[in-house]
Formats: C-alpha cells, sequence, structure tokens
C-alpha cells in the first residue's frame, strides 16, 4: 500500500499516492480540511497511481466543500483511471475540470 500525501502551496495542492479506502484515514481528513479555505483551488492529480470507489467518493466531498466555500475547484492533470471510475459510476458531470 503507497500513502496518501496532500500538499498545499497557495492556491495550489497536489495528491500523491493512493486514494483508497485504506489511505482516507482521519489524520488525511484533518490535513484536507484546508484544502477549500481559499477563493480558488487547483488539486493536481497526477500522482495519484491508484483510486477506488471511496476515493472517488472523497473527490466528490470535496467538490461539496468547494461549493459550500464558494471556493473555485478545478482538478488538474486527471489520470485515466480516475475519469473511467467516475464515468461508470455516472458521476464524471460531477467533477470540475
Amino acid at each position: 500500500m503507497t500513502e496518501l500525501n496532500l500538499t498545499l502551496a497557495g492556491d495550489k495542492s497536489t495528491l500523491t499516492g493512493e486514494l483508497t479506502r485504506k489511505t482516507i484515514t482521519r489524520t488525511f481528513e484533518k490535513k484536507s480540511r484546508n484544502l477549500c479555505s481559499s477563493t480558488s483551488m487547483a488539486v493536481d492529480l497526477s500522482q495519484v497511481n491508484k483510486i477506488d470507489t471511496a476515493g472517488l467518493a472523497w473527490l466528490l466531498y470535496v467538490v461539496e466543500q468547494a461549493m459550500q466555500h464558494s471556493c473555485q475547484l478545478t482538478f488538474t492533470h486527471v489520470p485515466k483511471e480516475i475519469l473511467q471510475l467516475a464515468s461508470l459510476n455516472g458521476v464524471d458531470s460531477f467533477l470540475p475540470k
């Protein structure tokens, strides 16, 4: 299992590792709370090397939080695996580009 890390730098952030039910821990959740604290945030997903439905649900949760906090959220460098999983679950239109 690869660890999941979130790096925040101003209005940009990077997720690295596996975005799965095993890696979305309370510690990760606490760190990710500040993700939508600014007016805009670009999340680079290019270094996410594995995702499952829990990871997809977490991305959708971030989208919801951004809307509630009036934060302009974008996902950049989205891996094909994430797009396929979102499409299979019928939620690809909810992911901001």
